[in-house]
């Protein structure tokens, strides 16, 4: 019996494109949508029967009625959609998905909020190898700002117009037809993103970003002098410490301090004072996040030894960084009831 949504008939399930492994669900819609020579939204639309998930954030989490809609529309198995979920693999960075519908560390990248600017991170070395390039899901991460396969920066907006890397809207005018790799281009200029210039990131944040991305995939491991038995408890008090020094007001001294410490663009203070009261690190683009990481990187060699000594350097106590309203992981929690109280 054939299945009708908005003039749009289904007698089958699609046979789609492969998901590649890691890959966003967004992504692989889009490059099959492109494929067909359709709008990703038209094809989100025929396979939920929802006009509006297109909108959501498809790739962190799905309702029961989704995933059954997704099942009824596509040959997949469960098990294959289930694993390219974010919710499926937070536990590791962030295990409290039943306290909160939003998960913490991931970079904001919806289009339900008006004037939304965040963008997706990648790497153009990654999709410019790729044989079938896409784009991965722990680019989402804050916590990540470089490669750690290839030793470049990640990029969050086209390096030819600063656009941020858009995978939500895509369009064509009456005489034009989708190309099935449209996806590798900017929204607003068509520039190449596999084409992007390779930076090479410091030392600091190219390690970081290595031993990051392994505890990340470990689910445990070591981070500079500690060993954490989850990896979610060294994830959540580097959170606390890179919303303080990122975007709280009395963290801009420290922030200033990093900038010049290591060399980085003076740019980046400019941009860091404009950051809004309430932003969190996944809000911020990679110019400020990776002044987190390298200072991270910095304090984790010899903690608490290097954090205590720049924060008292700058007047730092715990009433700067503890919130009452939060938990706070052992490991940062001890160093602030009794070396910074």
């Amino acid at each position: 019996m054939k299945k009708k949504y908005q003039g749009l008939e289904l007698s089958y399930k699609l046979q789609l494109l492969p998901i590649c492994k890691d890959e966003l669900i967004r992504s692989w819609l889009v490059r099959n949508a492109l494929f067909f020579n359709m709008k990703p939204s038209q094809l989100s639309t025929i396979i939920f029967q929802n006009t509006d998930i297109w909108k959501s954030d498809i790739d962190v989490q799905l309702s029961k009625k989704s995933v059954q809609s997704f099942l009824n529309a596509i040959e997949i198995k469960e098990e294959d959609l289930l694993r390219n979920l974010l919710s499926s693999k937070c536990e590791h960075f962030y295990p409290h998905l039943n306290d909160s519908k939003q998960v913490k560390w991931l970079l904001q990248i919806g289009v339900h909020q008006r004037g939304q600017k965040n963008s997706l991170q990648y790497c153009p070395e990654c999709i410019a190898s790729d044989r079938v390039p896409y784009f991965r899901t722990y680019w989402r991460l804050g916590f990540l700002t470089a490669c750690h396969i290839h030793d470049i920066c990640f990029l969050d907006s086209c390096t030819n117009c600063n656009s941020p890397i858009d995978l939500v809207r895509y369009n064509k005018t009456d005489s034009m037809s989708f190309e099935p790799l449209d996806y590798l281009k900017c929204n607003q200029c068509s520039f190449d993103l596999r084409e992007a210039p390779r930076i090479k990131p410091s030392h600091y944040e190219l390690e970081a970003n290595k031993e990051h991305f392994k505890l990340l995939v470990e689910g445990h491991g070591s981070i500079g002098n500690l060993t954490f038995n989850y990896s979610h408890i060294y994830y959540d008090g580097l959170r606390r410490i890179m919303s303080f020094i990122l975007c709280s007001k009395k963290g801009i001294d420290m922030f200033e301090y990093i900038v010049n410490e290591y060399s980085f663009d003076s740019e980046y203070i400019e941009s860091r004072i404009k950051v809004s009261r309430h932003s969190e690190p996944e809000h911020l683009p990679i110019t400020i996040r990776k002044i987190g990481v390298v200072f991270s990187y910095y304090i984790m060699r010899d903690w608490p030894i290097s954090f205590i000594k720049i924060c008292k350097e700058f007047g730092i106590t715990k009433r700067f960084i503890y919130s009452p309203h939060l938990n706070y992981s052992f490991w940062l929690q001890e160093t602030l009831d009794l070396r910074l109280n």
